[in-house]
């Protein structure tokens, strides 16, 4: 933690790409003044930063403390990710953050211009395998957290409440359909939907615990089917190309450094 934090203070972070992410991206918040029980959503913000380019050409680098920092103040919770880190887990089709990538325009904060030839190359990270298992892997995880039975310390006592009332989590529930239905979406049209507008009410009723557990269990398991039947029908490339995304996070580093064009291998090895 105190190389951390020295790290952080050396080092100053530029924002390319900062916004909401969670509830509100999905249009599915429920604010916690505006209903009792179900309120428990936190206001979540989601940035990809770079250092200076002197920090990516010391010694220091080598420091990987700082590629995510998690910070929970109140009602507002933040995630910020090192740009390394964050290709390495959109290469991975992260749900989490490939999301992100596909937001509103209304809900991203600041775009940098190297942000903008993120957004505009999300689609190089797009492989259908890595789809699949990532968002079947983080929906059979909202799965099993509903028929585990226990608090969890991210739990407030109004979802602790709701737990008590309904059986399990019903935020949890309406995550799990959520990612199942993107994953689909974005297997069978090569986009994903963030902003859910066509199933924000369905969502929101599972949200506020309209089913029972095993009507949820029901519903996952014929979108887990259908995200199977929309893998073995997809066009997009079973495998994304990682140099394609090496190139991608150079073009995206050069242009926040002014930097000019790498030297080509033929000159290095002139040179040397």
């Amino acid at each position: 933690m105190i190389k951390r934090n020295l790290y952080n203070h050396i080092f100053d972070k530029t924002m390319i790409l900062d916004g909401y992410r969670g509830s509100i991206a999905h249009n599915l918040h429920i604010p916690r003044e505006a209903d009792d029980v179900f309120g428990v959503d936190d206001v979540d913000y989601f940035s990809i930063y770079t250092y200076p380019l002197n920090y990516y050409l010391s010694l220091e680098s080598y420091n990987h403390a700082g590629e995510v920092i998690d910070q929970k103040i109140e009602e507002s919770d933040t995630v910020q990710y090192a740009i390394h880190k964050a290709f390495h887990l959109l290469a991975q089709c992260n749900p989490n953050i490939l999301s992100f990538l596909y937001n509103r325009p209304e809900h991203y904060v600041k775009i940098s211009e190297g942000g903008r030839m993120l957004l505009e190359n999300r689609s190089v990270f797009l492989a259908a395998r890595r789809i699949r298992d990532a968002f079947a892997g983080y929906a059979y995880a909202q799965l099993r957290k509903l028929t585990e039975g226990s608090y969890k310390g991210y739990m407030g006592d109004r979802r602790k409440n709701v737990v008590d009332k309904y059986g399990y989590d019903t935020k949890n529930a309406a995550t799990l359909v959520r990612l199942l239905r993107q994953g689909i979406e974005l297997l069978t049209t090569g986009e994903l939907i963030t902003y859910r507008v066509d199933d924000r009410d369905f969502l929101l009723s599972i949200k506020v615990g309209q089913f029972t557990l095993s009507q949820v269990q029901e519903m996952a398991d014929k979108e887990f089917k259908k995200l199977d039947a929309a893998y073995d029908n997809t066009k997009l490339p079973k495998e994304n190309n990682r140099a394609t995304i090496n190139a991608l996070l150079v073009d995206i580093l050069r242009l926040e450094y002014r930097m000019e064009a790498l030297p080509t291998k033929k000159v290095l090895r002139n040179a040397a």
